[in-house]
């Protein structure tokens, strides 16, 4: 087993992802910014901008100097539709040089999948993916040459990452991933087998397996994984590389819960209340 996705999915995770993905130097400069970190930084994603300064981190020289780990940072981005979010950050070393590793969430009104329709408005999270996945012609996707900064992104940001397999099978998973489940100890007692194993409620995994399948996005959507018995509050960013009507794996990205005593969300399948 791989300690790293193959340098092909590492390369769709960072082009195609739900969250913003952007890779800073030392001083804070972009080096690299994903599809959709564009969405929401607008210029501010573009390369020598100082994306602690865009989003308002001004303890950022703090941080790198204590190499802080930082999760749910509440920011400002510049998308006016999605104005307010979340920033995890963690620091690591590429070739000696400190980067910083950041993943950016958007706050959205309503989960995809969600228990009811969602509102014809334009901040819910299926507006969100539409967003991300619509064609932008000043988007020049990240190639071969980027792979040793995103191998480094996988293994010091702070988001949980995993990539599961058309079987239902944990392909891949970082160290934030491992962490989260409780298996930091045994990390072949998770990765390896079903994605099942780690869900507190079963029908929410079983119907996402279906999703997957079928190429659809789930978004900002709050459920409970197991951590040795006990319940964790998640937020999931999650989206399928399909081909040909395949699965070859998923794009899951895990943050825990902001609000943790918030009302897990649910699917239509589990709800006939209304």
């Amino acid at each position: 087993m791989s300690a790293h996705p193959s340098a092909d999915q590492l390369i769709d995770l960072f082009n195609w992802a739900s969250p913003g993905m952007v890779v800073t130097d030392a001083e804070g400069r972009v080096v690299l910014a994903n599809k959709a970190a564009r969405e929401l930084l607008a210029d501010g994603a573009a390369p020598g901008s100082r994306l602690a300064d865009v989003l308002g981190v001004d303890d950022y020289a703090a941080l790198r100097a204590a190499r802080s780990v930082v999760e749910n940072r509440a920011v400002s981005f510049a998308n006016v539709t999605f104005p307010g979010g979340f920033a995890n950050l963690g620091f690591g070393e590429v070739d000696g040089a400190v980067h910083g590793f950041w993943a950016l969430r958007p706050a959205t009104t309503h989960p995809t999948p969600s228990e009811k329709p969602a509102p014809q408005e334009a901040a819910t999270a299926a507006a969100w993916i539409a967003r991300v996945d619509a064609p932008d012609p000043a988007y020049t996707p990240v190639t071969e040459d980027a792979v040793p900064l995103l191998r480094a992104y996988y293994d010091h940001c702070p988001v949980a990452i995993h990539l599961i397999e058309e079987d239902g099978t944990v392909a891949h998973a970082n160290w934030k991933d491992i962490a989260i489940v409780g298996a930091s100890d045994a990390p072949d007692s998770y990765v390896g087998h079903h994605i099942r194993n780690i869900y507190a409620d079963k029908e929410i995994v079983e119907d996402f397996l279906g999703r997957w399948d079928d190429d659809a996005p789930i978004i900002d959507f709050r459920a409970d994984f197991l951590n040795k018995g006990e319940r964790v509050p998640v937020v999931i960013f999650s989206t399928a590389n399909v081909e040909g009507g395949t699965l070859k794996n998923t794009r899951c990205f895990v943050f825990p819960d902001n609000e943790p005593t918030r009302r897990r969300d649910r699917v239509t399948a589990l709800d006939l209340s209304f």
